[in-house]
């Protein structure tokens, strides 16, 4: 059982920085929730207008338990490896923790993004931060990690569909989100390499500066270590791509597998945007847009019944972790982060 240990004041300064900044987030929770509210629905109104009711609940209706299961722990057992992935990055930020305790700490951080609303400006990212170090003086540290896993993993997102965009010769990606993929790869790995550079040179010792450059300091650049979390990301994401091959399947959608490695990527990179709650709405409308144009590879029934399979595996598993945080007692130090960070703003 963690004990309640409020964040140490530096600690909690830093984390306000953090916030203020811009790295987590500059919009009061309240506003935040308020607008992912409106943009989910109006996506959802958008998804219910497109489709036709009886056929999409028909189509739902198809879907065997068997497949829902084996979505559920296909999407599950992901994860594991993500959190492997996280963890070396946590190590690699001086954290040393077993792999157990960043397992429970993803979960939990999971779980508060899905259904965490009364935790204020302490969302799911912080959340694993400062779960993960625990009674450490390091929660930068580990919201820093949580930063890095984060634009790691929409690198190598982008990496894969311009990969297979060029490599299968699609037309189903327009060629501005090629150019727009190829401008967030530079940028991303431009930032990771030079990042710390470029902060070495600017002048002055602000908050705001100091932060950043503690933050690039975490991204981890030996060759070792960027190679193994890559390799981890490739994996992870490619179960997920197999997996909307084992529910096209169930859907009686045939979908080659090229296109899905194509597809999929660019569905995921745009429901992790934080603008509706957990990707609801934008992912099913995702599927839509690239998989119901001409030659259209499935149905707009089908591309919302893939979309309302997902969700049931995002939020399942994500109620793992609040299973794990009430056994735990995590989220008493959740609340009392929250405290020390209000107490500094």
């Amino acid at each position: 059982m963690p004990q309640d240990l409020p964040i140490q004041s530096s600690e909690g300064n830093r984390l306000k920085n953090i916030m203020r900044s811009g790295i987590v987030t500059q919009v009061p929770m309240k506003a935040k929730r308020l607008v992912k509210i409106a943009i989910t629905i109006g996506l959802l109104l958008v998804v219910a207008w497109s489709v036709s009711w009886d056929k999409f609940l028909a189509t739902l209706s198809s879907i065997s338990l068997t497949t829902a299961v084996v979505v559920i722990a296909g999407y599950t057992a992901g994860q594991l490896i993500s959190a492997l992935k996280w963890w070396t990055i946590v190590r690699s930020g001086g954290i040393e923790v077993p792999y157990t305790s960043a397992l429970k700490a993803y979960f939990i951080g999971m779980f508060v993004n899905c259904f965490g609303s009364g935790l204020g400006t302490v969302g799911g990212d912080v959340a694993r931060g400062i779960i993960v170090a625990g009674s450490l003086p390091k929660k930068t540290v580990g919201v820093a990690a949580v930063i890095a896993d984060r634009i790691h993993g929409l690198t190598v997102l982008s990496v894969i569909a311009l990969a297979t965009s060029f490599v299968f010769r699609t037309d189903r990606v327009p060629s501005f989100i090629i150019v727009a993929l190829l401008g967030m790869v530079a940028a991303f790995i431009g930032g990771w390499i030079l990042g710390p550079r470029a902060l070495s040179i600017i002048p002055g010792e602000s908050k705001l500066v100091h932060t950043l450059r503690q933050v690039a300091s975490i991204f981890p650049r030996d060759v070792k270590t960027v190679s193994l979390i890559t390799a981890l990301s490739v994996i992870f994401h490619t179960t997920q791509i197999l997996l909307h091959g084992v529910m096209a399947s169930a859907l009686g959608a045939e979908i080659p597998l090229t296109t899905l490695f194509v597809v999929i990527p660019l569905v995921n990179i745009a429901s992790s945007l934080p603008i509706s709650w957990n990707g609801l709405g934008v992912r099913e409308n995702s599927y839509m847009f690239f998989l119901t144009s001409a030659p259209a590879l499935v149905t707009k029934e089908q591309a919302a019944a893939f979309g309302a399979l997902w969700l049931l595996a995002v939020t399942v598993t994500s109620a793992i972790g609040g299973i794990v945080a009430l056994i735990s007692g995590d989220l008493r130090l959740l609340k009392a982060s929250q405290n020390t960070v209000d107490a500094n703003n």
